[in-house]
């Protein structure tokens, strides 16, 4: 019997930072292992490496259409690139193990591959670190439960959204937090399945109601508004032509977090919410991704 393990297959790519999370959303998958980081000398430098570990050879076809339209949703020209094949070893496990947990406030959250015991002081989620965690999305994760936590300190919201819950963890700290119940919803069906069995895996299935579907559109997430708090930790372009659909659902005294942008594309995702009577609170700034809580 043939006992050798499958081979794995990798492409690498160097872009600047705000192209990351387009690549990064192309790329993720199940049998995916992303791991982006920031080149710090050389003619690249302040550029980003993204390399993409995949547990068995992909169609190469899709993954070149995949990529392109990566590419022309991040404005840029598609990199070179080239498919090759890896050594036989485990590298989807060695990229999980390389994901520490993320400890912010009274927050932490652990993959299943951490063997020790949570702190008891904290607030604690098991996700799987290979779906929980991008580079950006790493730091973006953070500011949300920065502000979570803020929120936290002079609010009690009864009726929560995550737009974009992606492997759901702001919905699952969010119910973990306020006890309440939390609408979740992604445009990618495989984002609610995986936030459904997340909420199952940390008994907050009680709390999580988990639905595919194009942003705020959905008569499941319009039914349920208004909202007094959002999280939408997606992209700056979405953010800005959906912050009309934002401000329909949020309460009157609501709150929104967003995140998932660059520093530098603050003013531009602040503009279009101003001009639906949305305001900055406050904002939180982590290795160059902005986190924004804005309200009326």
């Amino acid at each position: 019997m043939d006992t050798q393990p499958a081979s794995n297959w990798q492409i690498s790519f160097v872009l600047e930072p705000d192209a990351i999370p387009f690549f990064e959303r192309a790329l993720d998958g199940d049998n995916t292992a992303l791991l982006a980081s920031e080149i710090e000398t050389g003619e690249d430098k302040g550029k980003w490496k993204l390399d993409a570990i995949f547990q068995d050879r992909p169609d190469e076809a899709l993954l070149n259409t995949s990529l392109t339209l990566a590419a022309q949703a991040a404005g840029i020209p598609l990199p070179a690139y080239r498919l090759s094949e890896l050594a036989q070893r485990d590298w989807l496990r060695e990229n999980l193990i390389s994901f520490a947990p993320v400890s912010v406030g009274r927050y932490y959250i652990y993959g299943s591959h951490i063997q020790e015991p949570p702190p008891k002081t904290k607030l604690s989620l098991k996700i799987d670190a290979a779906t929980a965690f991008g580079s950006g999305e790493h730091f973006t994760t953070k500011g949300c439960l920065m502000a979570m936590e803020e929120i936290s300190r002079f609010r009690r919201p009864k009726n929560i959204l995550d737009m974009g819950c992606g492997s759901g963890i702001l919905g699952l700290a969010a119910a973990l937090t306020f006890r309440t119940n939390v609408m979740a919803a992604d445009i990618d069906p495989e984002s609610v399945r995986v936030t459904k069995q997340n909420a199952k895996n940390n008994r907050l299935a009680r709390y999580i109601t988990a639905r595919a579907g194009n942003g705020y559109k959905p008569i499941i997430i319009r039914s349920k508004a208004p909202y007094d708090l959002v999280f939408s930790n997606i992209l700056a372009r979405p953010l800005t032509l959906m912050a009309k659909d934002l401000a329909a659902v949020l309460a009157p005294d609501g709150l929104a977090v967003l995140s998932g942008l660059l520093n530098r594309q603050e003013e531009w995702v602040l503009s279009a919410h101003r001009r639906v009577g949305l305001h900055l609170k406050k904002r939180y700034r982590l290795e160059g991704w902005s986190t924004l809580i804005v309200g009326r």
